[in-house]
């Protein structure tokens, strides 16, 4: 069974990211890394690119003309990363390639207008292959070819067969380059994929554990419903059966709760035999004809074993925090009253409803047709 926790229901797909080179760029100035790591570490490359060409050229001797060149070749560079930090860059889009890129364009500028130097700076070309494999999939390494083998005959002293069998053997390293990075940043990735599902599930229900609901919590708005429900009498299960019937009663509890709830919805084991429901922008009585329906589908698991729950509305004066609070007292009043039954906390329920009203004092709202037999509570909530 699939987990109910984050692996199943995280927005969206994670970000192409080296946790590696992340941790690196940690030491990149804030502002620097706007727009995510890919495009930090594309400005990081386009500046360490543009640092060594022009060192180098100094170091092997350019004239007017050549210094020229490379200053504006360094400016125009210079200004791609200025206007980087004002683009909204897509995490998961392959629109970062530009940095490879530019950098591949601005090698073939300086081979085609210098004369004895370009060759020297061959060796920035793999660079911008590791950044594509570390980045992108191992496929975006075909958008790069061209204009790296354009930068390399750019840059290239001569050109014989002797040198285009050197491209050739050239470009199949720097595919392969990108790919091997590639691979093991995906493997990497999903590595830490799953410690993290595996740290925030329970393993025994497949729903989330109380360390992912933590976070959840704080992710909830007003107008989503807070739901405690705990199985009843579960420690006679465990006295009577055995723990190892108690764990078969909870996880197909947890299974019961994957299968009726929504997709939007989010369960989690709160400890022991008590669980947490999200439901988002959901009205406390929505949640009520749920839990109806979810006790009538239980029931057809003839585990004999019934669920109490309390229900709590996030509102602006009751956060997620309260709410869970509010549907545990919750909870307890519809223990009291005699399990497998519900009941709905009361507390900023009226205020939310009329935001001009005063604080409302605490308490439950008493459900006597949420016992299938229908009869009247004797234990009203407070």
């Amino acid at each position: 069974m699939p987990p109910i926790g984050p692996g199943r229901r995280a927005h969206g797909r994670a970000p192409h990211e080296a946790p590696v080179v992340v941790r690196l760029l940690a030491h990149v100035p804030a502002w620097a890394r706007a727009g995510g790591s890919a495009a930090a570490a594309g400005r990081v490359l386009l500046l360490f690119g543009g640092a060594v060409v022009i060192l180098g050229a100094l170091c092997l001797g350019v004239d007017g003309h050549g210094l020229r060149v490379l200053a504006a070749m360094s400016g125009a560079m210079l200004a791609l990363v200025c206007v980087s930090l004002r683009v909204r860059w897509h995490r998961d889009g392959w629109g970062t390639l530009a940095f490879p890129l530019a950098l591949l364009l601005a090698l073939g500028a300086v081979g085609l207008t210098t004369t004895g130097i370009a060759s020297a700076f061959v060796g920035l070309i793999p660079l911008c292959f590791v950044y594509a494999g570390l980045f992108h999939p191992g496929r975006a390494a075909l958008a790069l070819l061209p204009a790296a083998c354009g930068a390399y005959v750019a840059m290239a002293s001569t050109l014989d067969g002797k040198a285009v069998v050197r491209l050739v053997i050239y470009a199949v390293t720097w595919w392969g380059t990108a790919q091997v990075i590639a691979l093991a940043t995906a493997y990497q990735r999903d590595v830490r994929r799953r410690l993290r599902t595996d740290a925030r599930t329970d393993l025994l229900t497949s729903l989330a554990n109380r360390r992912d609901l933590e976070e959840r919590l704080t992710r909830a708005v007003a107008g989503d419903c807070v739901v405690i429900a705990d199985l009843d009498h579960f420690k006679r299960v465990n006295d009577s059966r055995g723990h190892a019937a108690g764990d078969a009663v909870l996880e197909r509890f947890g299974h019961v709760l994957h299968e009726h709830l929504r997709r939007r919805d989010y369960a989690a084991r709160y400890g022991g035999e008590e669980f947490v429901l999200i439901l988002p922008r959901t009205e406390p009585v929505q949640a009520l004809n749920m839990l109806r329906a979810l006790r009538a589908e239980w029931a057809e698991e003839g585990t004999g074993v019934t669920f109490s729950a309390g229900i709590a509305l996030i509102t602006d004066g009751a956060p997620a925090g309260s709410a869970l609070a509010a549907a545990d007292i919750a909870l307890y009043r519809a223990k009291q009253a005699g399990r497998d039954r519900f009941r709905i906390a009361t507390e900023g329920l009226a205020a939310a409803r009329r935001p001009g009203a005063g604080p409302q004092a605490p308490g439950v709202r008493d459900h006597s047709s949420d016992r299938p037999g229908g009869r009247r509570d004797q234990h009203a909530g407070c």
